[in-house]
């Protein structure tokens, strides 16, 4: 039989993440404002898929445990922040891959940017074709798995999918990372949704199994999946349009003046999280279960 000619592309890949093997164990890794949140995602679409993707899918985890120092965080549910751990370890190969700035443009500026062609909505179809490929080897369907896992929970936070464009901003905020707010805790409007602006409290991942699962149970209480039946057959591309029109409605136009965060404003942003963190998890078990089916 001829021997399987790995590609450039595999090669990289494969390179940086055996680096890491050997000097990630030293490395700290990155507690993002949106850590739970990403893991609540993940829960629930573990407790979503079918016995055997489930399998399947803890065997591709498993294939690529060796990059992960901490070995409670071998899981399907914490291996949705590999992606921003590996980041934070200096692969920042993939920065592109975690948003869409969708250009908001409320004072009318005559020439906007559009969204680089390179984003979370081109990436979510491309990592899906590969996971469903019969073509891809083990590596490939498990750099996938990982990579979808995380990305379809950034493109349902609000702030991935918006880019707000002002005269002070003439390039854009960069998905509210440029505008400021006056929050417990955080600086700007993306650092506020991130932290699912108080929802849920910060959980540790290597402490995951004592609060995550609790979460993803109260948020499927409170959000049925039958709700949401007609919506988890559509594309990354629809996912970030809703998280767009969001971000806009809740977001920058509800913003109180100076960016002070009030009772109502955060009671508000804390329902539009609940429901798109329950939404996404539910899209991941869907879009798995039919990718590795």
């Amino acid at each position: 039989m001829a021997k399987r000619r790995r590609s450039p592309f595999r090669k990289m890949l494969y390179k940086s993440l055996i680096t890491m093997c050997f000097w990630g164990v030293a490395a700290s890794p990155a507690h993002a404002w949106w850590e739970t949140g990403h893991m609540t995602v993940a829960q629930i679409a573990y407790e979503e898929l079918s016995p055997a993707v489930r399998t399947e899918s803890e065997r591709l985890i498993a294939l690529l445990n060796a990059t992960e120092p901490d070995v409670t965080r071998r899981h399907f549910v914490p291996a949705s922040i590999w992606m921003d751990d590996v980041k934070a370890r200096g692969l920042r190969t993939f920065d592109q891959w975690h948003y869409i700035n969708i250009p908001y443009n409320p004072e009318g500026l005559g020439a906007v940017e559009d969204a680089k062609d390179v984003n979370i909505v081109t990436m979510l179809d491309t990592l899906s074709k590969t996971l469903a490929s019969d073509k891809s080897g083990d590596f490939e369907k498990a750099f996938a798995l990982r990579m979808i896992i995380h990305l379809v929970g950034d493109v349902h936070q609000p702030f991935h999918a918006v880019g707000k464009v002002s005269h002070a901003h003439p390039h854009g905020d960069l998905g509210g990372n440029r505008t400021l707010v006056q929050a417990p805790g955080v600086k700007n409007i993306h650092a506020f949704w991130d932290s699912t602006a108080g929802l849920l409290e910060d959980v540790s991942s290597s402490q995951w199994q004592s609060h995550v699962p609790g979460y993803a149970q109260g948020l499927k209480k409170d959000f049925p999946k039958n709700q949401f039946a007609s919506t988890l057959n559509t594309s990354p591309a629809q996912w970030a349009e809703e998280s767009f029109k969001l971000a806009v409605k809740y977001g920058y136009d509800a913003l109180p003046a100076e960016g002070l965060i009030d009772a109502r404003y955060r009671r508000d942003a804390q329902r539009v999280i609940a429901e798109r963190l329950t939404l996404g998890g539910y899209r991941l078990g869907y879009l798995l279960n039919t990718a590795l089916q």
